[in-house]
């Protein structure tokens, strides 16, 4: 049986509301990253039922606009950033020029990447060989295995960086992976003296990556900058690109 035209007219009603009250949420998450809200405090804020802002949280989580942290609170997914397309072509324009001067200098991959939920997404990506930027959303990298991740989790305040990863040991990709908190919380302080922080055969026994983040005065953003090179590669080659992705990120910090 149809449904009359005032049962419609009130249904549109509740649907555009419930639209309203996602993009609430989205607004909600974005301010509040990489800290990511709670169910109450999302109900709180629009003035409905932990089971109403609940369902619209899994909502968003199904659809890819929001994941859910370890900590059981929610931040945004990485469709979410198919609605900033503004700031993300703004970003490749700005990033473009250093990146294909460090692939020019060292004969590497690189990548641009920001901090999204709980994983390193790529947002650019420009390879030596074929000379051409992929500005597709994607892949996305495991915080704790990646040195992307690791400078992404630096630029996270540190009380917040354990509520990020998942619960130990973490998911191992190689035998080199560190899945202990302590052996990640090590190897983002040694990389500390130089902003420089290294992944050697964590996610692929063949490839090591240099990574550095991209330091903002203002936005809750959080950006990396990455080299990945074969890990063979000399001793020489690493230190043209410890330095080339140090003196890149300056030219790239004054921009953004």
């Amino acid at each position: 049986m149809g449904r009359s035209a005032t049962e419609g007219r009130a249904g549109a009603r509740a649907e555009i509301r419930s639209v309203g009250r996602a993009l609430d949420l989205l607004e909600m998450m974005q301010r509040k990253a990489p800290a990511g809200i709670r169910v109450r405090d999302a109900a709180q804020h629009l003035g409905v039922d932990p089971a109403t802002s609940s369902r619209l949280l899994s909502t968003l989580v199904a659809h890819g606009y929001a994941s859910r942290l370890p900590n059981r609170r929610y931040m945004l997914g990485t469709r979410s950033l198919w609605l900033a397309t503004a700031w993300v072509d703004r970003l490749i324009r700005i990033a473009a020029p250093p990146m294909a001067r460090i692939a020019d200098t060292c004969g590497a991959t690189v990548y641009l990447l920001q901090l999204v939920g709980t994983e390193a997404v790529a947002l650019a990506r420009l390879t030596a060989d074929r000379r051409t930027m992929s500005d597709e959303i994607g892949p996305s990298y495991p915080l704790w295995a990646s040195a992307a991740g690791r400078a992404l989790l630096s630029s996270v305040p540190a009380v917040q960086r354990p509520a990020l990863l998942p619960a130990e040991p973490f998911p191992a990709f190689t035998p080199r992976t560190k899945t202990r908190w302590a052996d990640i919380s090590a190897a983002m302080q040694e990389a500390d003296h130089d902003g420089i922080h290294a992944e050697e055969g964590e996610i692929d026994a063949r490839l090591s990556c240099y990574a550095t983040p991209l330091p903002r005065a203002n936005g809750s953003e959080k950006l990396a900058m990455a080299i990945s090179f074969e890990t063979r590669r000399p001793e020489s080659d690493r230190r043209l690109m410890r330095q080339a992705l140090q003196r890149e990120r300056r030219e790239i910090a004054k921009q953004i």
